[in-house]
């Protein structure tokens, strides 16, 4: 044999030289005696175990047979005694002298098993190893240390029926089915035993252990939620069931797959029992499942619960209706009050409308009365109807009914030159404002600066024919005006000549914004104590003797036009058509259309047209405005 060094190639020989080697040494020798003897090392170890522990045997012998919930001691079945028939159909726990419950270990099967070792082993038989009955005890053996789950799931007998959907007697009927099935229950499974079997079998899921007495069925006096307790329990219910062995057997895989030729075979076989163990596990969870279904939908218990909370829920709907519809009823009544009292305010409006048109037409009637016997007392005196027009204007526009039924109850009695008188001093009375205000405050003359209002009495017609067809004055007598707002007033019919539109708007606005008064004026007021003041200045021109002509006066409009007639060259205008344009200018107001006021116009004035009456208002406008130039 060559000798290798660290210089030498790794280079195989052409040809290995053969070599003869020997085993030796004490443990092939201790090896090689128990390969040659194994029958009597074995009967010699059962006989060691027969005579050194006995003690030892004896306590799991009682440890087998004492189980806590079985029978203290179990039938003995001689296995020697039976059939082939009767070995082939006897069960595993009878074959190992086992009980049947789920907590058995696998310590508890090697103990049972050592056991029937002793009785059933070939060496102590003596029947050889193809003997069918140590067979049965080692496939039990084999069965249970390794698949017991899967054996006492569909080997062992068990009642799968559900009870019916009419029980006659729910707790009996149904109680001794739930205890039957919590059999299965993996949450009584010991964490260690459940654990294991979860590493031998994947279809069996891991449950918490649970240490306490699963909740019971109870019976009519159970309290409501000890019934929702109980049916939660079972409605997470996990059973341990494995369907593999009852998979292999209808897929009849079991020899295919021990004698499979290949791991590739065996593995293809395993994954097809598994898939039909999971759909039986699915039928199993169904079948749990119904159960439960159908012991709550006939659980007396429950059926008085889910009526009283029908009841429960009726009694809140009919409340919140009854509330729904009080506060509709509350609203209508409300609604109702609000349209009666809507209703009688309404009415109310109406009453007082009516009662002003009353008044009114009480007032119309009494100032007809007055006018007719101030009429009647001018043509008693021959005097023109229009004499004392201004007069009477004041009088009915300032005073009220009362004081105009009082003052008609004066003339009545009254001669024609006593009532031209009484309405004279009237008129003066109310010029002078002796009745509301001491006289040396209605007697300020305008002024501004050095200009002094100059007016013409051919201006009152033109501010009666802008202002006619609306009221002059209200029946309530205002503040008269101050120094400060009689020289706006001045100031504004010098910025606002006559003919402009709105004349008498414009003065009133620009006299609120200069001013700022409290009470804001209005074109009436304006226009009233233009006249008032127009005429105070007229009389006092009389009672001096600058004037002795009446036709100057604001009555005396006619001679006033006719000396504008005059003076324009324009000679065919009587006094007679002047008062009937002045009048028609009054009866028409100039919120009509222009041009059916003016035809309306031309139709009151004998010999005129339309068009000769435009121009005579014009004509009469621009002599106006030229006297205030000048």
């Amino acid at each position: 044999m060559p000798t290798v060094t660290k210089h030498s190639t790794l280079d195989l020989p052409e040809v290995f030289p053969k070599i003869c080697v020997e085993c030796a040494g004490p443990g092939f020798l201790e090896f090689r005696s128990l390969w040659e003897n194994q029958d009597q090392v074995w009967e010699d170890a059962l006989a060691g175990d027969r005579a050194g522990n006995n003690d030892e045997n004896e306590d799991d012998d009682n440890d087998i047979d004492d189980v806590p919930g079985e029978e203290s001691s179990l039938p003995a079945v001689d296995l020697f005694s039976l059939t082939e028939l009767e070995l082939k159909e006897i069960d595993y726990y009878q074959v190992l002298h086992l009980p049947f419950r789920p907590t058995l270990t696998s310590d508890d099967v090697k103990k049972a098993y050592r056991k029937a070792c002793l009785k059933y082993h070939p060496d102590k038989s003596g029947r050889g190893e193809e003997d069918a009955v140590f067979l049965k005890v080692k496939a039990a053996f084999e069965t249970l240390s390794t698949q017991k789950l899967a054996y006492d799931s569909t080997e062992m007998p068990f009642d799968d029926g559900l009870p019916s959907e009419n029980p006659k007697d729910f707790f009996a009927e149904y109680g001794a089915v739930f205890e039957r099935n919590l059999h299965f229950d993996a949450r009584l499974l010991p964490p260690k035993q459940s654990n294991a079997m979860k590493k031998r079998n994947k279809n069996i899921k891991s449950a918490k252990f649970h240490p306490k007495k699963p909740p019971s069925l109870g019976d009519q006096d159970t309290p409501i939620d000890k019934v929702h307790e109980f049916y939660d329990y079972w409605t997470h219910f996990e059973s341990w069931r494995d369907f593999t062995i009852q998979a292999s057997r209808e897929l009849e895989t079991e020899d295919h797959l021990e004698n499979a030729e290949s791991r590739y075979e065996k593995r293809w076989y395993q994954k097809e029992i598994d898939r039909h163990a999971k759909k039986l596990k699915q039928l199993e969870v169904a079948r749990i499942t119904t159960l439960v279904e159908r012991a709550m939908a006939v659980d007396p218990r429950l059926i008085q619960e889910r009526k009283r909370m029908i009841e429960e829920k009726e009694e809140r709907q009919r409340k919140r209706e009854q509330e729904a519809l009080e506060r509709e009823m509350a609203k209508e009544e409300a609604r109702k009050a609000d349209e009666k009292r809507m209703e009688e305010e309404k009415q109310r409006r109406a009453d007082e409308k009516l009662q002003r048109e009353k008044e009114k037409k009480q007032l119309r009637k009494v100032k007809q009365a007055f006018r007719r016997q101030v009429s009647g007392a001018l043509e008693e005196l021959l005097e023109k109807e229009h004499a004392l027009e201004d007069e009477v204007d004041l009088i009915c526009n300032t005073l009220n009914r009362t004081q105009l039924s009082e003052l008609n109850l004066q003339l009545e009695a009254k001669s024609a030159p006593d009532i031209v008188s009484l309405v004279k001093k009237h008129s003066q009375e109310l010029q002078n404002g002796s009745k509301d205000q001491s006289e040396n405050k209605q007697d300020i003359s305008i002024s501004n600066g050095s200009s002094t209002i100059t007016t013409e009495t051919t201006a009152i017609t033109i501010t009666k024919e802008e202002s006619s067809g609306k009221s002059a004055a209200t029946t309530k007598i205002k503040a008269p005006f101050t120094k400060e707002e009689l020289s706006a007033l001045a100031k504004g019919i010098k910025k606002y000549p006559p003919g402009g539109a709105n004349r008498w708007d414009q003065i009133a606005n620009y006299i609120n914004n200069l001013c700022r008064p409290d009470d804001p004026r209005t074109k009436e007021e304006c226009i009233e104590t233009f006249n008032r003041l127009n005429n105070n200045k007229t009389n006092k021109v009389v009672q001096n003797g600058n004037d002795n002509n009446p036709a100057s006066t604001p009555a005396a409009i006619p001679a006033e036009s006719s000396s504008l007639e005059q003076a324009n060259g324009d000679g065919d205008w009587t006094p007679e058509q002047d008062q009937q344009l002045q009048t028609a200018l009054s009866s028409y107001p100039a919120t009509m259309e222009k041009n059916e006021r003016w035809t309306m116009i031309a139709k009151g004035v004998k010999g005129k047209s339309k068009k000769e009456c435009v121009q005579r208002f014009k004509d009469i406008r621009n002599a106006i405005k030229g006297a205030q130039k000048s």
